[in-house]
């Protein structure tokens, strides 16, 4: 026996928080039809389980205590198909406390990992790399090193620095 639209979407918005979109794409690739699953979504936004901006809040609390800058975050919205005015909502409200204590919690641990990032380049340029790739602000980066950007000559190869 077949579980009924309404049950489904129940149990997958019990397993994880959802976007209208990821519940409504989910729903159509289980075979349900289009129609159907626009009025369930509206349905179930109607209700309060299905809610963009609250994700979108998630989410950004979230990636914070991960350790994830602003970048990282609206990428983590856009790939789960939060509705943009929801999720620039919700980065909007971001503190600036807790995103530059995420950038120092991250800071933690890659100086950890790279404890002559002070002396040596290379080191420095994992470190950089690193805070990149996490989703901070380059300029953030460079203010949390303790280097503006045209304190010194180098500073081009820090931050484009190839792998090897």
């Amino acid at each position: 026996m077949s579980a009924s639209l309404h049950e489904t979407a129940l149990r997958m918005l019990g397993r994880r928080a959802l976007s209208r979109r990821e519940l409504g794409d989910r729903l159509r690739d289980r075979g349900f039809a289009d129609g159907p699953v626009r009025a369930e979504v509206e349905r179930l936004q109607a209700a309060g389980l299905l809610d963009d901006l609250e994700l979108a809040r998630a989410i950004c609390r979230a990636r914070l205590r991960q350790g994830k800058g602003k970048r990282a975050i609206e990428t983590e919205l856009w790939r789960r198909h939060v509705e943009p005015q929801a999720g620039a909502r919700a980065v909007a409200e971001l503190v600036s406390d807790e995103v530059a204590g995420a950038l120092d919690a991250a800071v933690a641990r890659a100086v950890k990992r790279c404890p002559r990032w002070r002396q040596l380049p290379r080191e420095r340029a994992k470190v950089v790399r690193y805070l990149l790739t996490r989703g901070f602000d380059a300029a953030e980066v460079r203010r949390v090193l303790g280097r503006e950007p045209d304190e010194e000559n180098d500073a081009v190869t820090t931050f484009d620095t190839p792998d090897p």
